[in-house]
């Protein structure tokens, strides 16, 4: 039985996409944020297709995450940017149903209303615009119109 992955497995498999897991080779594999993805999401190849929805100190709990993500339909990466942040990126066209979901997830991680993130740092202010969670929950955040 044949790997799962593109047509070309018997030549060089380099590793999996970080998008859907699938194994590529040499010939078929893109980066996007240093990551491997596979040629069937060659539109998100460039980085500016995506857009960030979290921040976390660790990677404990992005599995869950992207599974509830994915239940979505929702396609997602996660970028390492160095020892203290993990990122989790969506496609741009995505960010606010990706937004919504998280926000609603049951957890009891932050979410900034402005930046549209949801952040597990160390940092008590969003690390993107540094609203702390009373700031935030002074304005209207308009998904909720429709949750």
């Amino acid at each position: 039985m044949k790997e799962e992955g593109c047509e070309h497995l018997d030549d060089s498999p380099i590793g999996k996409c970080a998008i859907c897991g699938k194994t590529v080779c040499s010939e078929c594999y893109r980066t996007v944020f240093s990551e491997t993805i596979c040629d069937e999401h060659e539109a998100l190849e460039e980085e500016s297709a995506w857009e960030l929805v979290g921040l976390y100190a660790d990677t404990g709990t992005l599995d869950e995450k992207r599974f509830e993500l994915e239940e979505q339909g929702i396609a997602s990466i996660v970028v390492e940017e160095d020892e203290d942040a993990v990122e989790l990126y969506v496609p741009a066209e995505d960010k606010d149903d990706a937004y919504a979901m998280l926000k609603v997830s049951g957890d009891e991680t932050p979410v900034c209303t402005e930046c549209k993130i949801q952040y597990a740092t160390d940092s008590e202010t969003c690390p993107i615009c540094g609203k702390t969670p009373a700031d935030m929950d002074e304005e209207a955040d308009p998904i909720e119109e429709y949750d």
